[in-house]
């Protein structure tokens, strides 16, 4: 993976209806790079700071034994991934003239409440030292019960958990293309990884780039790519990834990894000891600045606002208009690459920044501080940071409308 989504991304970028204004993303690198100091912080909520979360802190409340962490972790693993197959297009509704008012954090609380279901249960799998660790047949989000998963079933495992409110409307929309998707994880985890999701985060070696390329080769609802030339374009797999004129976004594959880390390896350290094979610390990912940002809806729309991504006036009008546009096209690829690069640049800058004001470092901020600051700034920070704040304004109604593609990959 590395190297085709940044040259290509880029090449991309530099001929499209979207154009990054270097004096604005210049001066949104100071503001960020201001914010840092101040607060000591890129200020990134962690994994489950709103509760939105599955976290498995009732399962086995309390014990220290290592299957029962690792049973944790692997309910987690898989609620992640349960999580990011239908992380995608929560706008579209069935209903005429009817806002679909739900949102990301109302599918991962329906989806976190269905998997505590069974927290308090105290079958227990037998396993071989062997043998991966498998969650057991009573968990909703076993790879056994996706891999069969209905439409229907699905349906009633989330809208009894959606919001209750008679003055506003939430539906799940594509419930087929998600059930879909889940069947589909289900059985790749089952037929390609021993039926757990640890077993096949453990094959990545601690490595966010080569755990993207397994999801990637285990579940092709994942993958996220567009070819900028229809001539070549082509369906099979082996082709695309070696196609120069191929852009590859993989946005929810690399989603799925970040949140696995997010939620089980950045500030989290299960293992006992300093040994990286223990598969405690599988989640403890040693390349993530290899990983992207997410180029979707929200971080777009907020680079827009300030300023940083400009349309070109037909691109603006339809946005603005709230026209959707095609799913692959110039439009849609020229604002998910912008934001790609733009993000990357983001992170340079502020990067650099940092470095320059340890250099005379003085005050309250000292330089080693600084320089750990600084490692912390990634296209994966940045881009939590990036959608946190355009959470915040965009409830307060301060953000443009985003623009609005039919898609499963975002």
């Amino acid at each position: 993976m590395d190297g085709v989504q940044y040259d290509n991304t880029t090449r991309t970028a530099k001929k499209c209806s979207v154009s990054i204004n270097n004096d604005a993303l210049d001066h949104f690198a100071m503001q960020i790079t201001d914010s840092i100091i101040a607060n000591k912080s890129l200020q990134v909520s962690e994994w489950d700071a709103d509760g939105w979360h599955y976290t498995g802190k009732y399962y086995k409340v309390g014990s220290t034994d290592e299957f029962d962490i690792l049973m944790r972790m692997e309910r987690i693993a898989l609620y992640v991934m349960t999580m990011d197959a239908i992380n995608f297009c929560f706008w579209p509704t069935t209903k005429e003239d009817v806002k679909n008012c739900l949102e990301y954090e109302h599918l991962a609380i329906a989806l976190r409440k269905a998997a505590e279901l069974d927290d308090n249960n105290n079958e227990v799998e037998t396993h071989g030292n062997n043998t991966p660790i498998r969650a057991s047949s009573t968990y909703a989000l076993s790879p056994e019960n996706l891999s069969i998963l209905t439409p229907k079933q699905l349906q009633d495992m989330l809208t009894p958990y959606l919001p209750s409110d008679e003055t506003m409307h939430f539906e799940i929309p594509d419930i087929s293309i998600r059930c879909e998707l889940l069947n589909e994880l289900g059985l790749g985890i089952l037929e390609k990884h021993n039926g757990s999701a640890l077993h096949m985060i453990e094959k990545a070696h601690r490595s966010a780039d080569a755990l993207v390329n397994i999801i990637l080769e285990s579940f092709p609802g994942f993958r996220d790519f567009v070819s900028i030339d229809a001539e070549s374009e082509s369906s099979k797999w082996k082709t695309v990834k070696q196609q120069s004129s191929t852009v590859h976004f993989y946005k929810r594959a690399q989603i799925a990894v970040a949140d696995i880390w997010a939620a089980l390896g950045r500030n989290v350290s299960l293992a006992k000891s300093n040994d990286d094979s223990q598969p405690l610390r599988c989640c403890e990912f040693n390349d993530m600045p290899s990983i992207t940002t997410f180029p979707d809806y929200r971080v777009p729309q907020i680079l827009r606002h300030v300023g940083v991504m400009k349309y070109e006036d037909d691109l603006a009008q339809k946005v603005d208009g709230l026209n959707e546009l095609e799913k692959g096209c110039h439009d849609e690829v020229s604002i998910r690459a912008g934001t790609v690069v733009a993000v990357d640049d983001l992170v340079l800058r502020v990067k650099e920044k940092l470095a320059i004001i340890a250099c005379n470092a003085v005050g309250d901020v000292s330089k080693k501080d600084l320089q750990t600051l600084a490692h912390d700034v990634s296209a994966v920070t940045l881009d939590w940071y990036l959608w946190q704040q355009g959470e915040k304004l965009d409830r307060q109604n301060l953000l443009e409308p985003h623009h609005r593609v039919r898609t499963t990959f975002y």
